[in-house]
């Protein structure tokens, strides 16, 4: 049995970066504990391969398949009395609506193996359950379309209810790295086995969730006229989001601890009903003497302006911007370079279509993309990085740049403003290590990309307050002391069976 088992949905091992950087550097530094990973991914791949070598510590890897139709050939249906399926109903209502209106109850209910013993068998197959799907189309939905219907519902419970019926690795504690899935998961594992449960919010799993779904293309939503509405969430777009915001809820619900690594994260959790007792704040850290210099050995070019960006070349970071803000800024900078740090192939369709932007707007030999490469070449040798997305929790790549000298441009979403601005008094006295700008505007980036090539006194002193900023606040060894006596306490606390 594994002291800790990290419950990470789509990342680590498969993607690199972010979120699957940080879980491989916190098993890596804490060899006195042992770690599992419940790996929650959509569909079995054979071809997918770990980005990362399993540290020794870390002693089992599972994996659920969200989408996997090919275990309902092993499920059997039984029958169910009323009272059951009236439990499901009580489910639905509480996802309709985004709330655990009835805690209590479902509490109890998701205590349950499966979920009030139902499995997804008995959802997909029984009459009883096409006739409470009938009723609750009447009671929800007579207004739309019945088949867009039964196939959101299907889509809907496929998904949860194979966490539902998960077995998960045996473990001391669960700690989930968002909420969502990995959170209903850590919810359960509280509520069937009373093993501790925490989550780290590194970003804002529902908020970003959201931001997916108002841009989908594929959540139907007729057309009320010739004019959409672009504010105005349609019927199964707001059924998907409810779905995100049930999961957030008893993820804080059932959760011991709820950790932050920003303050502004903090205060969406609190908005969001996460109870204070609970909540904790854990920034992130780097490891300072890995970029600390590394520009004072690369030599000094003095013609060619070189901006950087460093991350996935994925929707939420919003790549597109940042092109059309290059554009704008190579008109008044003669000799602009751009790199882009990361890996292409997490969604190949949007890497295509930056392609075919950068090729419209002549920026072939201007935008460079270097694939997964170790950053702090770049670092050294980069003017400033550029960061234009659209969310963000508290993003590494501004405190690896700052703590490598290099100035940082980025959206003011999540934690941008505190690392490039600071928080407290004694933080905001280093002086700002970037500069901030509104989401979604090539303009403003480009302006400032301009300003700092302008001038180079200002790109120095930021420089110099990222690096006493980041070696003052987000060093490594801070990270890794406090989630150390966390975890310590938690498995002391449980083994002991004191009450939370």
């Amino acid at each position: 049995m594994a002291d800790i088992c990290l419950l990470v949905e789509g990342a680590y091992p498969y993607v690199t970066g972010g979120v699957s950087s940080w879980i491989q550097a916190l098993i890596t530094h804490m060899p006195d504990f042992s770690f599992s990973v419940q790996y929650i991914g959509t569909n079995p791949d054979p071809h997918r391969k770990p980005r990362y070598r399993f540290p020794e510590n870390m002693v089992e890897f599972r994996e659920i398949f969200l989408h996997d139709t090919s275990r309902l050939h092993s499920l059997h249906q039984a029958k169910h009395p009323a009272e059951t399926w009236q439990a499901f109903h009580q489910l639905h209502e509480a996802i309709a609506l985004g709330t655990m209106h009835n805690a209590n109850q479902l509490r109890s209910l998701l205590r349950q193996p499966n979920f009030a013993q139902l499995t997804l068998a008995d959802l997909f197959y029984a009459r009883e359950s096409w006739d409470l799907l009938e009723g609750i189309y009447q009671e929800y939905a007579a207004d739309q379309s019945f088949m867009d219907f039964f196939w959101t519902f299907r889509l809907t419970y496929l998904p949860i209810f194979s966490i539902f019926e998960a077995s998960l690795p045996q473990a001391s504690v669960y700690h989930a790295v968002s909420t969502g899935f990995s959170g209903l998961l850590g919810s359960l594992a509280r509520l069937r086995n009373g093993s501790p449960f925490l989550i780290t919010e590194h970003g804002l799993y529902t908020r970003e969730r959201e931001i997916e779904i108002m841009q989908s293309a594929w959540i139907y939503r007729p057309a009320l006229s010739h004019h959409i509405d672009r504010q105005r969430l349609g019927f199964f777009q707001q059924w998907w989001l409810n779905i995100f915001r049930f999961m957030e809820e008893i993820s804080y619900d059932t959760a011991d601890s709820i950790l932050s690594i920003t303050n502004v994260n903090q205060q969406y959790q609190l908005k969001r009903g996460a109870n204070p007792d609970k909540m904790q704040l854990i920034s992130n850290g780097v490891d300072i003497q890995r970029f600390a210099g590394l520009r004072k050995h690369q030599p000094v070019t003095t013609d060619h302006f070189q901006v950087g960006f460093v991350g996935r070349i994925v929707p939420i970071k919003d790549v597109k911007t940042l092109i059309r803000a290059l554009k704008i800024a190579s008109l008044s900078i003669p000799h602009l370079d751009a790199y882009l740090v990361g890996p292409t192939d997490e969604d190949p369709h949007y890497f295509q279509e930056v392609q075919q932007i950068i090729n419209l707007l002549d920026l072939t030999n201007v935008v460079h993309f270097t694939g997964s490469v170790d950053v702090r070449t770049y670092y050294g040798q980069l003017d400033v990085i550029v960061l234009t997305s659209l969310s963000e929790g508290q993003p590494l790549v501004i405190m690896e740049a700052n703590a490598a000298g290099v100035p940082v441009i980025a959206t003011d979403v999540g934690a941008c403003r505190e690392l490039l601005q600071g928080i407290s008094p004694e933080d905001q006295a280093f002086g700002p290590s970037g500069l901030i700008t509104p989401v979604t505007s090539p303009q403003a980036t480009a302006e400032a990309i301009i300003q700092l090539w302008r001038d180079q006194d200002l790109r120095l002193r930021m420089g110099r307050a990222g690096e006493e900023r980041t070696r003052r606040f987000y060093r490594q060894e801070q990270l890794y002391s406090a989630y150390r006596e966390l975890y310590h306490q938690t498995i002391s606390r449980a083994r002991s069976g004191k009450a939370w």
